[in-house]
């Protein structure tokens, strides 16, 4: 099986790096590339969010902010490669047709951002959908899809089967700015309706076992097409 995982920033990195969870998704991602093949995908999280926040005071150009985002996701990337190790291509890879020359030579790749106005869960699909893999595992800092944020509403309900056109109608109520924060956001939702990928949303307690998840068993959301 192929997989490709969308680590949120915020996951990896919530105030300071969580080194205890990295070491835990290395060592859940290593055992996985045992028998299949892996790609991941990092976000910039909080920390790129502040970065953008501060930039807003010098300039209003949303590229030159993306730009400032991608530079932070590359960061958190090398944090991953070094905790993998060998296991990993030593360098953030930024490109797809790199991403899957890594792969044939039994190496994970790990990207970052890529290009302006596109986030990294936009990146992610996208690199699904190159790679047609078998299933997008997409981690962040809520524990699946709710029909409405949980972070502002305490009578969300959260979703254990959605479809991809259903999980595009909820991601279009976000935002789509630099830094934005929704769990997955709309252009991403439109990569994973238009590639028909097999979508597993889940939370941090889910992704430091990745090997039930990719097996169907997790607390989070399972989008299909």
């Amino acid at each position: 099986m192929r997989v490709v995982f969308d680590i949120g920033g915020s996951v990896l990195v919530p105030d300071e790096p969580d080194i205890d969870f990295i070491k835990k998704i290395a060592y859940q991602l290593t055992k996985i590339s045992e028998d299949h093949e892996v790609a991941v995908v990092v976000g910039g999280g909080k920390v790129a969010r502040e970065y953008i926040k501060a930039a807003k005071t010098f300039t209003p150009n949303e590229t030159f902010k993306d730009y400032i985002g991608i530079h932070i996701t590359r960061a958190n990337a090398m944090l991953l490669i070094a905790a993998l190790g060998e296991k990993a291509y030593p360098f953030v890879v930024q490109d797809f047709r790199k991403a899957w020359e890594v792969m044939q030579v039994k190496k994970i790749p790990i990207m970052g951002g890529t290009h302006p106005g596109h986030t990294t869960d936009a990146v992610a699909a996208l690199l699904a959908e190159y790679l047609q893999a078998d299933l997008l595992v997409v981690i962040t800092n809520v524990d699946g899809v709710y029909d409405s944020d949980p972070r502002k509403n305490p009578n969300a309900r959260k979703l254990a089967k959605i479809t991809t056109q259903k999980l595009v109608e909820i991601a279009m109520q976000g935002e789509s700015k630099a830094g934005g924060s929704g769990v997955v956001d709309a252009l991403a939702a439109k990569f994973i309706e238009r590639g028909k990928i097999k979508t597993i949303i889940v939370g941090k307690e889910d992704a430091i076992r990745l090997f039930d998840v990719i097996k169907g068993i997790h607390n989070g959301t399972l989008v299909v097409p």
